[in-house]
């Protein structure tokens, strides 16, 4: 493969998303939720032991014939991301999940996790819902499996959504929990992108590498509960908006869905706009900014920041762009790589120790597929 990888893919791909909103563009709206819910648990599943890009990019290397260690490292070293999980060993250019690491299998990991920490049993939840943009099949919905997994009888549904998909759960999960005598809801995320890459495809599509190096595999749940006024984790200013004239759509996979229900050969792969994200990205974590801030939580009064993990270097872009100390912004995303509809909740997961006992932490989600954003406070 000719040695120009590196220099396909934008400078500003590992999360250093530029560009802002245009002037002249209507301001962006969100909606936001009204009051808060308490955070009664947490819970975060990620198949197997980490790989480090080295192993990697040795495997492909070995097994498929591809020149990866060389370009993989120099690609490694702006996207930051260290380690990722898999649910897939490479053994074949196109493979499903391994046993037991299957999309609704490692949702429901996770969120006997979160059920188990927020001491609340399956049948005691009112609603699980879960988010996703990598199913394990079209139709039923994952969540019918998950709940069937954990031993919830309760009603569920499924968001077909990516990195913002923990947003919309929220305001389905506020109003959910603002019904007198509300019970606990569920929420979780996960996916399983890794399938969706085929190593043969890296020559005709370089961009391909970012499906292979910044992205991981995993899922993360949350337990909530109504306000009770009781002491403890809340959340609250649970927003999501859209960008007005969105461009189209930054990441996308296609094929698979009525309009293409004939992919043909090979596996199902993601198609990045890599320069619409660059351009439009920025404006994502900066509607975010200001919605956060109209509601009284500024950016320098939090003690930690948690953009979407988009890569291992998002963090040092986020500080930078707001001029926040590096300290505070999470960068979780260099163990884990990108989550995708996961990755807030792992993220939550990841900082929620580091956290004293009444201090704040802000989250900005932001996703390319629709030019959506969302977030919340957690008050620990």
């Amino acid at each position: 493969m000719p040695d120009v990888m590196p220099d396909a893919v934008p400078d500003s791909l590992p999360g250093a998303l530029h560009g802002t909103r245009p002037a002249a563009t209507p301001p962006p709206r969100a909606r936001v939720a009204a009051g808060r819910v308490r955070l009664l648990g947490m819970g975060m599943a990620l198949p197997g032991a980490p790989v480090a890009t080295s192993a990697l990019c040795a495997r492909l290397e070995a097994r498929f014939g591809v020149p990866a260690q060389r370009l993989g490292r120099r690609l490694a070293t702006r996207l930051q991301v260290d380690t990722r999980h898999l649910c897939r060993s490479f053994d074949a250019a196109i493979e499903s999940p391994r046993p037991g690491q299957r999309n609704p299998e490692l949702a429901a990991a996770a969120l006997a996790i979160a059920l188990a920490n927020a001491r609340v049993r399956p049948a005691d939840l009112d609603y699980l819902l879960t988010h996703t943009a990598t199913p394990a099949r079209a139709l039923p919905g994952g969540s019918a499996e998950v709940a069937a997994r954990v031993g919830a009888c309760c009603a569920h549904a499924e968001f077909r959504q990516a990195c913002t998909g923990f947003a919309s759960a929220l305001q389905f999960a506020f109003a959910l929990l603002r019904e007198p005598g509300a019970r606990p809801v569920a929420i979780v995320g996960s996916e399983t992108g890794s399938v969706y890459f085929d190593p043969h495809r890296l020559a005709e599509d370089p961009g391909q590498w970012i499906n292979l190096l910044q992205m991981g595999d995993g899922a993360a749940a949350v337990v909530l509960g109504p306000d009770d006024g009781s002491a403890g984790p809340c959340i609250e200013t649970a927003f999501f908006g859209q960008m007005p004239d969105p461009p189209p759509a930054g990441l996308a996979l296609a094929a698979g869905g009525s309009d293409h229900p004939a992919p043909g050969a090979g596996a199902l792969t993601f198609t990045h706009d890599f320069a619409a994200v660059a351009r439009h990205g920025a404006a994502l974590f900066e509607a975010g900014r200001d919605t956060l801030r109209a509601r009284g939580h500024a950016l320098d009064a939090a003690a930690c920041l948690i953009p979407h993990q988009a890569s291992g270097a998002v963090a040092g872009w986020f500080a930078d762009h707001f001029g926040v100390p590096r300290a505070k912004v999470c960068e979780h995303g260099r163990r884990v790589g990108n989550l995708g509809s996961a990755s807030i909740w792992a993220a939550l997961n990841d900082v929620f120790q580091a956290l004293a006992p009444g201090e704040r932490a802000l989250f900005l989600g932001a996703e390319a597929t629709q030019y959506s954003f969302g977030g919340f406070a957690l008050t620990r």
